[in-house]
């Protein structure tokens, strides 16, 4: 309404009139009122902007709403002027006034009033005319400006919806990755409980038969002892084969070959437990865990890569385990986070090793404990190489990663933050700073 003003102040100017304002007419479905808006007047007369009361303003409405012309030359001898307008116009000492109606495009209905204080004011039709061409122009005004407050009105809607949008988009991108993912776990997850299922059967078999085989060999050996008791001298033949397959290392290295079977079988079936306790496919719902195991199971997986086995890295693993309650969980999920952020762990390691960018012997902490009885905290550290800050911010973005290509697909760490986030009400952190080794705070309520 900036051109209103304008119009409003040049009109005062160039007719040299006491006062011009605009009257607005404004529609409600319980009460319509009419109210000036814009004035310029003589510094000397009385404001008369705001409403106006409704007793004084049925025929000004009238003639709004008509779309009439209204000139007055004196309020006087203006015989078809009611009582109650003439009120009006005396309070502010308008003795003749000149009222032009203004309708938009829009529907907008208002009229632009020039009023004079001092006397008769014989209104020319030059002046009409003029006026009459001022009050198109504001029209069309009014009219530009409410088509540009419905642009910007536009323009904000259309914004917002596009950040909708965006934030859509970004939420289906994080499902799609979290669908394919749990996907590739749940058939990792059959496969893993399949083979596990088919190696615990005959490794059973095998571990069950060896303490018979162990019995036997030690009967077998009372039989011989008894044999070289009774019988010192035994043939020739015996005593040259004896000699050939050296029953004494025979008879000594058995027992041990025995021995070290049995801990092969145990070794196999800790392992075969692990793989089923770490896979947990048949355990969708939440139930009450213990969170150790659950570590314990991850680190036998990645045993062959931490262990110093001639293949690992001999890193050092430390753990710190506080005292624990049953934590309420997914297992299957949080194996999952366990597994990718070990995992990260040993791939920094390995990095720096590889670079030899560290000269202190590798090592991950894993720690536990109880935060203010609600939470229990999981900490994970190593002392590896540390994290830039550009990097930490993009960390639990999906498919960011800084490995080489065919090294990581940039999940592991969007998906473990969805799950210890979103399904568990966690959090989770990353702490690190570069040459000071990377920790990950993990937080989920017990």
């Amino acid at each position: 309404m900036v051109c209103s003003l304008w119009s409003i102040h040049l009109k005062t100017a160039v007719l040299q009139i006491d006062r011009c304002y605009f009257l607005c007419y404004l529609p409600h479905p319980s009460e319509s009122r009419l109210t000036i808006t814009y004035e310029a007047r003589n510094p000397n007369l009385p404001t008369m902007l705001g409403n106006i009361p409704l007793q004084k303003s049925n025929v000004l409405t009238q003639i709004l709403l008509s779309q009439e012309l209204s000139c007055i030359d004196n309020i006087n001898s203006k015989s078809h002027l009611d009582y109650d307008t003439q009120e009006l116009l005396t309070e502010f000492g308008i003795t003749s006034q000149l009222m032009l109606p203004v309708k938009s495009n829009s529907g907008e209905i208002g009229a632009i009033v020039c009023s004079h204080c001092s006397g008769d004011r014989i209104w020319s039709n030059s002046e009409i005319s003029l006026l009459q061409a001022v009050c198109d122009q504001l029209a069309i005004a009014i009219d530009h400006a409410q088509l540009y407050t419905q642009s910007r009105s536009a323009t904000l809607i259309a914004q917002t919806q596009a950040e909708k949008l965006t934030e859509i988009l970004h939420k289906l991108q994080q499902t799609q990755s979290q669908l394919i993912q749990n996907e590739k776990m749940s058939s990792l997850g059959q496969l893993v409980a399949g083979v596990a299922h088919e190696i615990n059967n005959p490794v059973n078999f095998i571990h069950g038969n060896l303490t018979y085989a162990n019995e036997y060999f030690q009967e077998m050996l009372t039989l011989l002892h008894l044999y070289q008791q009774h019988y010192p001298q035994p043939q020739a033949e015996i005593a040259d084969f004896a000699k050939k397959i050296d029953l004494e290392f025979i008879t000594d290295d058995l027992s041990k070959l025995l021995s070290s079977m049995n801990m092969g079988t145990n070794r196999i079936r800790e392992i075969v437990l692990g793989l089923r306790n770490f896979s947990r496919h048949d355990e969708a719902d939440k139930k009450l865990v213990n969170i150790h195991e659950g570590i314990e199971n991850t680190l036998l997986i990645l045993h062959h890569r931490w262990k110093n086995n001639g293949i690992g890295l001999d890193i050092s693993i430390v753990k710190k385990y506080g005292d624990l309650p049953l934590v309420d969980c997914y297992p299957g999920q949080l194996n999952q986070v366990f597994m990718n952020i070990l995992t990260n762990a040993i791939d920094a390691l390995e990095e720096s090793m590889v670079n030899r960018k560290i000269t202190d012997k590798p090592q991950i902490i894993i720690s536990t404990e109880i935060l203010e009885s609600k939470f229990v905290v999981i900490r994970i550290t190593d002392n590896g190489l540390g994290i830039a800050e550009d990097v930490k911010k993009r960390l639990f973005d999906p498919f960011f990663t800084t490995k080489q290509v065919g090294k990581g697909t940039g999940l592991g760490l969007s998906i473990s933050y969805q799950i210890v986030v979103e399904k568990h009400g966690g959090i989770l952190n990353c702490l690190s700073e570069p040459g000071k080794g990377t920790e990950f705070w993990i937080q989920i309520p017990i």
